[in-house]
């Protein structure tokens, strides 16, 4: 019992441990040349308040307060409307001022190496702009809007006002799309999908292959390592202590000089990771710059600069402004000049005397290396057998029968060992080894071994299938678990019990039945993608199971569903590996047994 407790502690503590870092950046400066950021100024004023969410961390958990919240409505008509004192002036500045009170959840608010398949079947030809053109609901300060930019570089669609001062985003049709009343949220014809990464690799996928390409296994999963850990990991230092508070989103940090200083490392540690060349991707655009992107030029406007004291990197600025540059037009206009309320626009409204956007020392870059070859065969997927997070890799691997689990002794440091760090500079678990090539967060995980194997757990040439599967993925991390942790563990001695545990198990109730009702209680199937496994249901089955458990029920009073409780078993019955979920010595089944 002894050696369990100790091997929790490190379980938990591993995800909030201090990033180590490099000093070196990338790329060789040269002296005399310089750059001059992008910005912008307007005379909209929107103000937030809102609460915030938790998401699946990858071993622990943190909570992300603060910022704006995912939901809202939508207008019909040219360009956006708001209700409530807003006026539009001319040529594209706004004047007047609405103030938004809203509930509900924080937003986000994803060259070389092993090509895989490329052969016809695998990877669908762009398809022609749809003859209804996409909407994409969201508010356009938001710098969760990438999908806004893509659908307008694709030009298939674009930005559509979500009203939330007339609560729309609670509307049954709004309901409909995006049950966690969320933004953004897009509708394509019949599609109708949340979450912003979802969302664009659902646009890329359909419409711009190239963002997202299937056949290059090993580019798919750095582009979705890049997407994810961009949000679980810088989001979380960059939106709520530095960009928010200046654009009125949340309260200042009490201690701006630390937060900015943490800001500032884990920026350089994803870029140092992700950006080897212009982009992730090399010298290539993806979903994961247009993910990351937004956030960076946010935080690189002049009123956060003078309010805050953050700076971003003069690195990062060269990777906004490239984006920009490559991606150029109406999408990365966007970001600002719209109606005075894009992100620069809004920015500036907020601190009048901001000045000028700080000038930059651009660097020389040199190639982007080839990503490691990957063997497609081995696979090591680190972990601990008790964590539901690490086992949806695991068994994925062992079904597809390409890779096993594999130790990440966190009692003994290994997540902090220098190789480990190479493969996830993050220090995080699930984290997996496929030859020389390794990414981490449990979804990029799953999504690669699909990839690498080609697999219909994920079915590439079917967007709007895929598109639901990343939905059903990223709400269960970012809607369900947040919820759910609340109930087993504490239970598990993973966390603190909840101040009002009736509470919190009505909550993980409520919120299950919602994931559950939109994504698998549907006609026909078992599972997210009807009668097919998908890699969202090696995401999710896990947690379910954990709740499962006998002692959750008697410490604590919660029981899941039936629904819930056939769903799981479905999948056991249909997935061999998923014994691993209860036998082995450590297993969630097993470990939850001797807390009884």
């Amino acid at each position: 019992m002894a050696m369990r407790s100790a091997f929790l502690v490190f379980l938990l503590l591993s995800p909030i441990a201090a990033i180590r870092l490099d000093e070196e950046k990338a790329g060789d400066k040269k002296p005399g040349t310089k750059a001059r950021g992008g910005g912008g100024r307007g005379g909209g004023s929107i103000s937030f308040s809102c609460g915030g969410d938790s998401r699946d961390g990858d071993g622990g958990g943190y909570t992300r307060g603060g910022g704006y919240t995912r939901g809202g409505g939508y207008t019909r008509g040219g360009g956006y409307t708001r209700g409530g004192g807003y006026t539009r002036g001319g040529g594209g500045s706004g004047s007047g001022s609405s103030r938004y009170s809203c509930g509900g959840y924080s937003c986000d608010g994803d060259g070389g190496g092993c090509t895989q398949g490329g052969g016809a079947g695998y990877s669908a030809p762009a398809a022609p702009p749809p003859a209804d053109p996409i909407r994409v609901f969201c508010v356009p300060m938001s710098a969760n809007c990438s999908p806004v930019l893509l659908a307008r570089d694709a030009n298939v669609g674009d930005f559509e006002m979500c009203d939330l001062m007339k609560g729309e985003q609670n509307k049954p049709e709004y309901l409909a799309m995006n049950p966690f009343h969320h933004i953004p949220t897009i509708k394509d014809g019949n599609v109708a999908l949340g979450e912003s990464t979802a969302c664009l690799r659902y646009l890329a996928l359909k419409y711009k292959p190239e963002y997202y390409p299937v056949q290059d296994a090993a580019a798919c999963g750095v582009i979705d390592f890049a997407a994810d850990s961009f949000a679980g990991e810088v989001y979380p230092k960059l939106g709520g202590p530095i960009i928010y508070p200046v654009f009125g989103f949340s309260q200042a940090p009490g201690d701006q000089t630390k937060a900015n200083e943490e800001a500032s490392a884990v920026v350089e540690t994803w870029m140092k990771h992700f950006v080897k060349g212009k982009f992730v991707n090399g010298d290539r655009v993806s979903i994961a710059d247009f993910k990351a992107v937004p956030f960076l030029f946010a935080a690189m406007q002049p009123a956060v600069e003078k309010k805050s004291g953050f700076k971003l990197s003069d690195r990062a600025k060269q990777y906004v402004e490239d984006f920009c540059q490559t991606v150029p037009g109406r999408s990365s206009d966007f970001l600002k000049n719209f109606m005075g309320n894009s992100i620069a626009e809004y920015a500036a409204s907020k601190v009048t005397d901001a000045g000028a956007p700080s000038e930059f020392q651009r660097v020389a870059l040199s190639a982007a290396p080839p990503f490691a070859k990957p063997a497609g065969k081995n696979i090591k997927a680190f972990g601990v057998p008790m964590s539901a997070n690490a086992c949806g890799p695991v068994l994925l691997a062992m079904d597809l029968k390409v890779g096993a689990f594999e130790m990440c002794d966190l009692m003994k440091g290994e997540q902090n060992t220098p190789e480990f760090l190479k493969m996830n500079p993050f220090h995080h678990i699930p984290t997996i080894k496929d030859g020389d090539f390794a990414i981490g967060e449990s979804s990029a995980c799953l999504r690669y071994l699909a990839l690498i194997s080609r697999s219909n757990y994920y079915p590439v040439t079917e967007p709007a299938k895929c598109g639901m599967i990343d939905f059903a993925c990223d709400s269960f991390a970012y809607d369900v678990y947040p919820k759910i942790k609340d109930v087993f563990y504490p239970v598990f001695g993973f966390s603190e019990a909840p101040a009002d545990q009736a509470k919190a198990n009505q909550e993980a109730t409520e919120i299950l039945a919602t994931w559950m009702k939109h994504f698998v209680n549907k006609e026909p199937g078992r599972f997210v993608n009807g009668d097919q496994l998908s890699i969202a249901d090696f995401k999710a089955v896990p947690f379910i199971f954990a709740l499962m458990q006998p002692v959750v029920k008697s410490k604590v009073g919660f029981e899941v569903s039936q629904e819930a409780k056939t769903y799981v078993e479905n999948f056991i019955s249909a997935v061999e590996a998923s014994k691993f979920l209860s036998t082995g010595g450590f297993s969630i089944a097993e470990y939850a047994a001797t807390k009884a």
